[in-house]
């Protein structure tokens, strides 16, 4: 496998981490308790920025060299363009809900529940298209040649929450990840005895 779909999994492992923290937060709200609004204005904050500048026009690029490799493959796939689009606009809806919350404006409770769980279910499957069916056939199908290229043109930028220099803004829902990822290892390794 490549490096930049290597690369381009381990930004997935890392958004569904974003994902299931997103969906803990959320299931509090639905309880009717209080989530920590810090995480979740975080983690929508990442959603606005580092898919669309970073991580979706790479992919964006590796589609657009399938297409010419591989059309009866593309044809399989659906246009990712427009699902980038689409998760964009999911994000955005999600962000509005959220902050009309923060705001105190009404809005049911149910409502903004639907608004997340849209976005959650969306992204959700859009990563398990791309891994099982959209990566599978760009590893096949691209050329050395294509693969260059595409390293060549590809925006450059750190992760704001993975890379090495987290900024403050970012810093609580990166601890929290990491605490409940060190949790799901002690309760996986209790499991295994």
């Amino acid at each position: 496998m490549h490096e930049i779909l290597q690369a381009l999994r381990q930004e997935h492992r890392n958004i569904v981490s974003l994902i299931n923290t997103l969906e803990w937060q959320v299931a509090e709200f639905e309880r009717g308790n209080t989530p920590d609004y810090d995480v979740i204005s975080a983690n929508v904050e990442y959603f606005l920025t580092f898919p669309d500048q970073f991580h979706h026009p790479k992919e964006d690029m590796l589609f657009a060299k399938l297409c010419e490799r591989d059309a009866a493959a593309a044809a399989g796939i659906d246009d990712l363009r427009l699902a980038h689009a689409e998760l964009g606009a999911r994000t955005r809806e999600f962000s509005a809900g959220l902050h009309a919350v923060l705001d105190e404006l009404e809005i049911p409770r149910s409502a903004f529940v639907r608004r997340a769980r849209r976005f959650i279910d969306l992204q959700r499957q859009h990563i398990e298209m791309e891994e099982t069916r959209f990566f599978p056939a760009a590893d096949k199908a691209l050329t050395a040649e294509d693969w260059a290229d595409v390293k060549a043109r590809m925006t450059r930028g750190e992760d704001p929450l993975f890379g090495e220099n987290v900024p403050a803004k970012f810093d609580r829902l990166r601890r929290t990840i990491l605490t409940w990822q060190a949790q799901d290892e002690l309760v996986k390794r209790g499991s295994e005895i």
